[in-house]
């Protein structure tokens, strides 16, 4: 399948490589499946609680929903750990599995969660 596919078909997958930032976090790499629309009024919907519990819970479900392997470690290794991801890291991963900022796109503006790639 393209790297730029219009359809999100069951296990299309993606793979994004955020660079190091000294003093913040390591270089890491994630591959991980796009959520469709649905996903993204779900988190919505998530938000609009302003209940940090059920954020952090809707967020760290949804990465290891999507995330396929997190430094060629499968998720079994890591997802109990979530909540102590790097928030940088973390928000960057939302803003790939949900398609929020292109990860090409990403590394151009040097916006998404706060950090270039």
């Amino acid at each position: 399948m393209p790297d730029d596919a219009l359809w999100i078909e069951d296990g299309y997958t993606r793979s994004h490589r955020l660079e190091a930032v000294p003093g913040l976090h390591p270089a890491v790499e994630v591959s991980f499946r796009p959520a469709v629309e649905r996903e993204r009024k779900r988190y919505d919907a998530a938000l609009a609680t302003r209940d940090a519990e059920k954020v952090e819970a809707f967020e760290a479900d949804l990465i290891a929903r999507h995330v396929l392997a997190i430094n060629g470690a499968p998720p079994s290794a890591w997802k109990d750990k979530l909540h102590r991801l790097h928030p940088t890291v973390r928000a960057t991963v939302l803003n790939l599995v949900l398609s929020y900022t292109p990860a090409r796109w990403a590394e151009a503006e040097g916006n998404s969660g706060g950090v270039a790639g």
